[in-house]
Formats: structure tokens, sequence, C-alpha cells
């Protein structure tokens, strides 16, 4: 298996995706109502799906060119989640693996609570790092691996004073080795329409 970082997700399909964050937690009950609550996992996986109006021959060949060469699910790429896609420097954070190392997060905030998610497919153009509020210089003051969300810095700096803002993909594979496209119509002008229903998507862990 193999990710592809080029070509991404087609993003005007990608627009119509229904989707987002997905836990696994495994609820028992008892006999008297009570429950018993396991979560499986530190942090969410995304799900997605696509398949509204994507009709146009047009749109359908670049779909169906699309999963043939990810042979279904054997392969992964890059999907633009519209719903979010971006951080600030307010909740564009990092954690540190060493002192010249950081991995992006993103951080979610509601009240007291908050949870950091890893970004490893940041979107290099427009990306901008700060430490303690002061603009830092691409190649001069750091580096950003853009295939796996790691900005190197070329001096040793503290991870609670940087900070980041841009864009962000999120990787995904199809969650379906099978493509169910049907025949709506055939019209003078614009040819045949197809379409497939319900194509999933799952986030790969990287």
């Amino acid at each position: 298996m193999a990710f592809y970082e080029s070509p991404r997700f087609p993003e005007l399909i990608a627009m119509g995706a229904v989707g987002g964050p997905a836990w696994e937690t495994e609820v028992v009950r008892t006999i008297s109502g009570h429950e018993s609550r396991l979560g499986k996992w530190a942090y969410p996986l995304h799900r997605f799906e696509i398949g509204a109006g994507i009709n146009a021959p047009a749109d359908h060949a670049t779909l169906r060119a699309f999963f043939i060469n990810c042979r279904g699910r054997l392969h992964g790429f890059r999907f633009k989640d519209w719903t979010d896609y971006s951080a600030t420097h307010t909740d564009g954070k990092v954690t540190g693996l060493t002192s010249t190392t950081f991995q992006l997060v993103k951080r979610y905030t509601s009240g007291s609570q908050t949870t950091d998610r890893k970004i490893v497919k940041p979107i290099a153009s427009g990306f901008e790092l700060k430490n303690s509020g002061t603009t830092l210089t691409l190649t001069t003051d750091y580096t950003l691996d853009a295939t796996t969300g790691i900005v190197t810095t070329t001096t040793s700096r503290t991870a609670a004073n940087l900070t980041w803002s841009g864009e962000f993909d999120v990787p995904v594979r199809f969650d379906t080795d099978d493509m169910q496209a049907r025949v709506l119509a055939r019209t003078p002008s614009r040819g045949i329409l197809q379409q497939w229903e319900g194509v999933p998507l799952v986030e790969l862990r990287l």
C-alpha cells in the first residue's frame, strides 16, 4: 500500500461530503439500567460519505479514474474536509518531539476541556509559524515537512511558545473496493449522466 500526496481528492466533489469525527465507544448496560462505557480511542477518526450530485460526465470520469488508481481501499490520499480545513494562531499548536522538532496539532477547546488533533498533512502554501507572536521565516528559522506535519527549527525552541496558521488535508482511503455507479439519464447537451451514491471514506491513522 502507498499514500498518494498528489493528486488530492477533487475539491469540488469533496465539497458535497457528509461526515466528521467518529469515536469508538463500548457501552455495556446492566440489568438495573446503569451503563459502563469504555472509550477505545484517545483520538477520533474522521469518516465521510461522498455521493450527492456526482452525475456530470466530467466529475464522474475524474472520480472513476481516481478510484481505479487508488485500487479501492489499498492506497491512501489527501482529502479536503470543507467543514474543518484550517487553523489559526489561536488553535494551531505544536507538541515537542525534540528541542528542534515539533508536531503540528489543532487544539479543540470546550470550556476547560481540550483535545489536540495531530495534523500530518498541512498545506505548505500560506503556512505561517510564530514564536511568542513573532513570525518566523521559512528556511532561515524553520522548515516544514508537508507530508508529516513536522516542523524543524534551526535553533532550540519551546513548544508552548510556537503557534501556526494555515490549511491542512485529512489522510483518508476509500472504504470500499466496489464502484457501483448507475446511469441516470442521457441528454443531448450533457451526454450520459451517471451517479455513484454513498462513496465511503475513512481517515488513516498515520
